[in-house]
């Protein structure tokens, strides 16, 4: 009989490792059990909470009570059946409760988590750390920011958190993930990858009065690491619709004599609209327009702005106008005209049924359909300026035309009034400012950036002139259709950038297993 291997989970975000670990099943038992995930975010804690409170039922066999309480357009209406959901079935959620740990590491209490870990564990010589630690100081965007990386930056070294868990733990194995900005990135002329390399093959060094225990860390993607970027996952290769280039190491205890298998690459690579295009087409929503300049009391002039009425006849009429202005550009022509006047799409909403719409098949069709799920979860579109609107469509008619989204010398190329009225407009330093997701190729990096504003995933749609939902980013992270995103929509899109892919996570879990398993 199959033995279930234990896991801890750090910095876990809203659980895409988790969930690729528990998602492994054999006889319809999980392979894995989570048994503590920790997070300090508020609202991806709860998502946590959610999704092992699912764990605790039979796989597909969710109760119907799960199933009314999130198919509730009304976010505080969702949380209250949720809460009803909870007391209806107080085992689960007990043991939910248990698992799913709000608790920031490098702060909260260490003899807490210790005991935490030690009573999950059990002594048990075969169990499983993952997680992810914070990335921003890693970054390639968070360094450009500030100008480098700060020795000053404790960001720096929440990996030793990481480290310290298996310095007094000693799990069989971990899986630790990373930015690929990792492998560049320095501290005061020293090489931050290499120095994690030595600690994580080392910690009791590190971390004075622990074991003994030495790893050896592995590539998941090269038999024969040569370099640092081999350590480099590219996730289109493997199944991910979507350019997500991540570090992760694995690392297996010296005592363990197994060689870890990599992973075998998927061809051909999915595409976005293999696993977005059955989704029902919702419009983008109206919120402001520009309407003139001010001088305020610091004698600095400003933009000022008008609501504008939310509706399906407002929107129609101001696509149109663009679509009839933008046509008649330098570029286009009557050829890159196309129907609005029917579309009647609506803004979609935190649940959104099917209706009558038929079901097309999509790639990984049984990895995210749940078929007691009649319609879709946090599917609702962003409001924009109206001025955004247009260059939406722009870049959506462009990339459409010529293949590739546009930058911001090509918004000037077809007119001034497209520019965006920001100093640093032409700078050259945004000139990918509003990026189209286009068709045929996988998505972009879905980042936590998509919370901000949504001008790098823009739907590759011209009809629908929208950034990309929060259910759509999910698709393209690869997490299932009833993984319930919680807190407001903000939120739900940063926990979605930051999170792993499941599918990924779920790959590497069964190379865990291989290594376990003898």
């Amino acid at each position: 009989m199959s033995k279930t291997i234990k896991i801890v989970d750090l910095f876990a975000g809203p659980g895409g490792l988790a969930e690729g670990f528990s998602s492994i099943t054999k006889n319809n038992k999980r392979r894995y059990s989570i048994g503590l995930s920790i997070e300090k975010d508020e609202s991806a804690h709860k998502t946590l909470l959610l999704r092992s409170f699912c764990r605790q039922f039979a796989r597909n066999s969710l109760p119907k009570q799960y199933y009314d309480a999130i198919s509730l357009n009304s976010i505080d209406e969702r949380e209250v059946k949720i809460e009803e959901l909870f007391r209806t079935y107080p085992k689960q959620y007990k043991v939910a409760s248990e698992e799913a740990l709000k608790f920031e590491l490098g702060k909260d209490s260490e003899e807490i988590l210790d005991s935490k870990i030690k009573s999950i564990v059990e002594n048990d010589d075969e169990w499983v750390l993952i997680g992810g630690p914070p990335c921003q100081a890693y970054s390639m965007a968070g360094r450009s920011r500030v100008g480098g990386i700060s020795s000053e930056d404790h960001r720096v070294y929440l990996y030793k958190e990481y480290l310290k868990v298996i310095a007094k733990h000693s799990p069989s194995v971990f899986v630790m993930e990373n930015v690929k900005g990792l492998l560049s990135a320095k501290v005061e002329g020293a090489s931050v990858f290499d120095m994690i390399l030595e600690d994580l093959s080392a910690p009791y060094k590190i971390i004075k009065g622990t074991g003994v225990n030495n790893y050896r860390i592995y590539s998941l993607v090269k038999e024969n690491v040569k370099e640092p970027k081999d350590y480099t996952i590219n996730s289109e290769d493997y199944g991910v619709p979507q350019k997500r280039h991540r570090v992760i190491l694995l690392g297996v205890r010296e005592d363990i004599k197994v060689k870890p298998t990599v992973l075998k690459k998927h061809s051909p690579s999915i595409n976005i609209e293999d696993v977005i295009s059955d989704l029902p087409k919702i419009r983008s929503g109206l919120n402001r327009s520009f309407y003139r300049y001010e001088i305020n009391q610091k004698g600095k002039s400003v933009r000022k702005y008008k609501k504008v009425k939310d509706s399906e006849v407002n929107w129609r009429t101001l696509m149109n106008s663009n679509l009839n202005e933008l046509v008649k550009l330098n570029g286009f022509n009557g050829d890159d005209n196309f129907e609005l006047n029917n579309s009647n799409y609506g803004t979609g909403g935190e649940y959104l049924e099917y209706l009558n719409q038929e079901r097309k098949e999509i790639a990984h069709q049984s990895w995210y359909i749940d078929k007691q799920l009649k319609g879709v979860l946090n599917h609702k579109s962003r409001s924009h300026l109206t001025e955004d609107l247009k260059r939406y469509m722009f870049s959506t008619m462009f990339t459409d035309r010529y293949k590739k989204f546009p930058r911001m010398r090509d918004f000037k190329e077809y007119g001034n009034k497209l520019l965006p009225d920001h100093s640093s407009a032409e700078s050259g330093n945004f000139a990918d400012r509003f990026r189209v997701q286009k068709k045929g190729v996988p998505a972009t990096t879905i980042t936590s950036h998509i919370s901000k504003d949504g001008h790098y995933f823009i739907h590759y749609d011209k009809t629908q002139v929208r950034s990309l939902t929060v259910r759509e980013a999910a698709r393209i992270q690869t997490f299932p259709d009833n993984y319930l995103f919680r807190g407001s929509r903000t939120m739900q899109y940063h926990q979605v950038g930051n999170a792993v892919p499941p599918y990924l996570a779920y790959q590497i879990g069964k190379i865990v297993l291989k290594i376990l398993d003898v």
